[in-house]
């Protein structure tokens, strides 16, 4: 078993910690890496069941290690003949500490077990990086400094961590919690994994745990197993002691007792690092990065450019951008950059170009980049460089790009007139849309985002399925009332006229729009076709056609024609 790399696996996010930050967690299977943590705890406590044995697990008297006093290590029968020794004379952490076997078993590992040396140095090595940081925000909140040790254990001080159960961030955040702790989450941020803000939330979290359970021990056990989980259980057993509940038949999960275990130990490390022959470690460094204001809808690649940077570099300070690119739906968005590249950003920033002002357009079923263009009073081209596209990159529906941040053009302002079956429909739980056919439209992508089949498609309209739609038909269709419409280029009743095909009404309009009038002649003795085109002046191949007739065909008195007439 590689206990150093099943270890490390913790520095991820803990399965019971994805359910923290949320009283309503869920019983799941326990994932591959569950497993494996389940084994690193086996091996390092000999049981994985807290209900065999685990009486024995707590030292009831807190030795005087817990003072600047030397004192003898802890001494019960649980110990056995180790030698603590070692253990006197620490400086402790801010936290409350309790010498439990379980804390002093972490402890050994760290310091005489080459793995556990190697991944609590790991661990403490990624500390120097964001170590100031959440000092800063949790001194000025009032809290203990050593509260940075739960990110720590939830993450590896790791801002892009991420857990199988949604879980995200240093502070192992779900979705739902962050967003009630402040932290946003959409389309183009996720600031769950924003260093700064998610320690701020975290440490309110935190607080609020600690307040409501009136314990530190209390409140690291609600974080990782679930706010009310925890208070069912002290419900259940009637005491808020929480080293009795760890130790109590089914009182905690294991895995819960084990991580307040793991947070305490990880702080007396980190209090004493010469006694774990980490003193080579370099001090906590303030965090090396400060802040600009710039334009929503910038790549990081074209701001890494301009300060002559690694786009790699933005992207690792700024690690909420879902997209590589500052928020399209944000004015001006606050950026992280290496405090030694502010300057020459700056100055490379104000050389170019005045930016033309933009604002953000989702684009709608229908929409193709020309038509946006043409709508925004601009070229094809200019949007995809604006959006930084390749040549052939399309543009599909949702996508939102940045356009001049001008008045679109209306739709023209004439009412289309739609060619429709003879066949009326009626649907009274649905509405009746028309939808103008794209270029590359295909019946089932139609039928697919307005939630219809393609032989009802083929049924409300005069359409093949083999052949290929045409730019500019336009069909009708009947959808059901949730379908979101806002997504989509569509018209309604009140938009166009609709004429039946084939009918009086529609030749009627369709030629009078050509300053022609359709009238119906009918064959008199000793009429011929070129005779009845020349006397209304029309040419004889378009009679022919009209009539569905050829030049050859001989006239029957009464027959009736249809005659185009100028």
């Amino acid at each position: 078993m590689d206990i150093v790399w099943a270890l490390c696996v913790l520095a991820g996010a803990l399965s019971s910690s994805q359910a923290m930050i949320s009283s309503q967690a869920t019983a799941q299977d326990p994932s591959p890496r569950e497993e494996k943590i389940a084994a690193v705890d086996l091996e390092l406590f000999g049981v994985s069941d807290p209900n065999e044995e685990s009486r024995e697990r707590v030292v009831d008297e807190i030795p005087a290690a817990l003072t600047s006093e030397v004192s003898p290590p802890p001494r019960r029968a649980s110990f056995g003949n180790r030698d603590l020794s070692w253990l006197q004379n620490l400086e402790m952490p801010d936290i409350p500490i309790r010498w439990d076997e379980r804390v002093v078993r972490y402890l050994e590992f760290f310091r005489d077990d080459p793995r556990g040396h190697s991944f609590i140095r790991a661990w403490m090595q990624r500390k120097v990086r964001y170590g100031s940081m959440i000092r800063k925000v949790l001194r000025e909140l009032e809290l203990p400094e050593d509260l940075l040790y739960v990110a720590m254990v939830e993450s590896g001080f790791d801002p892009t961590a991420q857990s199988s159960a949604g879980a995200a961030g240093m502070w192992q955040f779900i979705e739902s919690t962050g967003a009630e702790y402040g932290l946003t989450r959409d389309h183009w941020i996720d600031e769950r994994l924003d260093p700064l803000k998610a320690t701020r939330s975290g440490a309110r979290y935190l607080t609020m745990l600690e307040q409501r359970f009136g314990s530190w021990e209390l409140a690291f056990a609600a974080y990782n197993m679930g706010f009310g989980a925890l208070l069912r259980s002290i419900r259940k057993y009637n005491t808020n002691d929480y080293w009795l509940l760890s130790r109590i038949e089914a009182g905690l999960p294991f895995e819960t007792s084990v991580y307040v275990a793991r947070i305490m130990a990880c702080a007396i490390v980190g209090r004493n690092l010469h006694r774990f022959g980490l003193e080579d470690l370099p001090a906590e460094q303030p965090a090396g990065w400060t802040y600009i204001d710039v334009p929503g809808g910038i790549s990081l690649r074209r701001l890494a450019r301009t300060a002559e940077l690694e786009p790699d570099v933005l992207n690792a300070l700024n690690p909420e951008l879902r997209r590589q690119q500052t928020p399209r739906n944000h004015d001006r968005y606050r950026l992280r950059i290496p405090l030694e590249a502010r300057d020459r950003f700056v100055v490379r920033w104000n050389r170019q170009p005045r930016q033309q002002s933009t604002r953000s357009y989702q684009v709608r079923f229908g929409e193709r980049l020309s038509h946006i263009a043409t709508r925004f009073r601009t070229t094809a081209r200019s949007l995809r460089q604006l959006n930084e596209l390749e040549d052939d990159q399309d543009v599909g529906v949702g996508t939102v790009l940045l356009v001049p941040a001008v008045d679109p053009s209306e739709l023209p302002g004439e009412v289309p007139n739609v060619a429709v079956p003879e066949t009326r429909f009626s649907y009274p739980e649905r509405t009746r849309i028309f939808y103008r056919i794209a270029a590359g439209d295909t019946l089932s992508e139609i039928a697919g985002f307005f939630r219809v089949s393609i032989d009802d498609l083929r049924r409300w309209n005069h359409v093949s399925q083999e052949a290929h739609l045409q730019k500019g038909m336009i069909m009708q269709l009947f959808v059901s009332r949730d379908v979101d419409l806002t997504q989509a280029l569509v018209l309604t009743d009140d938009e166009v006229t609709t004429m039946v095909l084939g009918s009086e009404e529609f030749f009627n309009f369709h030629e009078q729009r050509q300053g022609r009038t359709r009238i119906r002649y009918t064959v008199r003795a000793g009429d011929t076709l070129s005779e009845i085109a020349e006397r209304f002046g029309i040419d004889l191949r378009s009679l022919t056609r009209i009539n569905r007739i050829s030049h050859a065909d001989s006239l029957q008195i009464g027959q009736e024609l249809i005659v185009y007439v100028k």
